[in-house]
């Protein structure tokens, strides 16, 4: 067999090159937020930020003042990333001599065998205030995974890069409480996938993927969603309905279904404790491929002068987070696990993200 150490170079090459020539970033045209992924993902009801807007445009009348991202960068890595690399690195004179390996250096493959790793990023700027929203994002994946196969092992990519410039509004019913809200995006999407078996990727130029990537298709998608809270009550039920009628590149986007609650219950007196939210999403609604399990996001925050700390369940996955915010300058992070497959446990990934904003918050 022909080595499969150009396999890796020819994989970090493409990323070294996308990360100096595209905003790379995943296929879901919704931007995900560093504060709801340390709550497990659970926010359609919560909806009381920014992530209104990318999340539920009905929580847009929550906000009670106008808030400026100037500057929003946001970074994700596969927790198994460099363990991968790390392995091909260590054993490339042994892949370098694939004709000549013995059956248990082929076993030490079977972990690596079909686990997709990825980066992601995403980079956004956007104005929000009471009842209004608009900004404009890129966001997007680089991921490989490394097939050791029967006869020859290949490497997969799959390279997304969308930008997407959206405007939301919300208003009040009037009546039972409601708030309604819709965001209207553009889409401009550039993809490219490769599989290529250790004899081609030997000779691949990683500018194919460029290539790829310099046509974009053009398309549109719409948010709806309500939200209904009682004055005076600690208790919200929200639904959004997320990329309704929406095409790209004449191809219709997969709608989605979300449901979610929210609960802040009474703390009293907790020392530097300001307040305690729970909260819980049913997403996905509509796919009936997926499992119930990978549908259930629960998550949990305590907010704390400058600084405040979440946990949850994303998809049965732990989430933990943590942010420090202040006038002009937020920080935040957040660790946790997505199911990559159809049902809990069959393809998990981890992911340590990190987000930095510059504004007026």
């Amino acid at each position: 067999m022909k080595p499969l150490a150009p396999t890796a170079l020819a994989v970090l090459s493409i990323g070294a090159l996308l990360a100096e020539n595209v905003a790379a970033g995943p296929a879901s045209t919704g931007l995900p937020g560093i504060r709801p992924l340390g709550m497990g993902n659970a926010f359609v009801a919560v909806a009381d930020d920014r992530n209104a807007l990318y999340y539920n445009p009905a929580g847009l009348s929550n906000l009670d003042q106008t808030k400026i991202s100037g500057i929003g960068l946001q970074g994700g890595i596969d927790d198994e990333f460099f363990e991968v690399i790390e392995f091909i690195q260590d054993n490339e004179e042994r892949f370098a001599d694939f004709d000549e390996i013995d059956q248990e250096f082929y076993e030490s493959l079977a972990p690596y065998d079909d686990r997709w790793v990825s980066a992601d990023a995403q980079a956004y700027v956007d104005v929000t205030r009471k009842n209004l929203g608009v900004g404009v994002y890129s966001l997007g994946r680089v991921g490989f995974s490394i097939d050791r196969g029967v006869y020859e092992p290949r490497v997969r990519a799959h390279v997304f890069d969308d930008i997407v410039a959206l405007v939301g509004g919300s208003m009040d019913l009037g009546r039972y409480d409601l708030t309604v809200g819709g965001t209207l995006k553009g889409v401009w999407r550039r993809e490219s996938r490769r599989a290529l078996t250790s004899r081609e990727v030997a000779d691949f130029d990683p500018e194919e993927i460029l290539d790829d990537l310099e046509g974009a298709d053009a398309g549109f998608a719409m948010d709806l969603g309500v939200r209904w809270a009682r004055p005076g009550s600690r208790w919200a039920v929200g639904a959004v309905l997320r990329d309704a009628a929406g095409f790209v590149g004449g191809e219709k986007i997969g709608a989605a279904f979300d449901l979610g609650t929210a609960w802040r219950p009474e703390i009293g007196d907790w020392g530097p404790v300001r307040g305690v939210l729970l909260a819980a999403d049913l997403r996905n609604m509509l796919d009936s491929n997926e499992a119930t399990g990978n549908k259930i996001h629960l998550g949990a925050e305590v907010r704390m002068p400058v600084v405040s700390v979440r946990g949850g369940v994303n998809q049965g996955y732990p989430a933990v987070g943590a942010s420090i915010g202040l006038r002009f300058f937020e920080l935040d992070y957040a660790f946790y696990g997505r199911e990559l497959g159809e049902y809990p446990g069959s393809e998990s990934q981890f992911l340590h993200t990190v987000e930095v904003r510059l504004g007026y918050f």
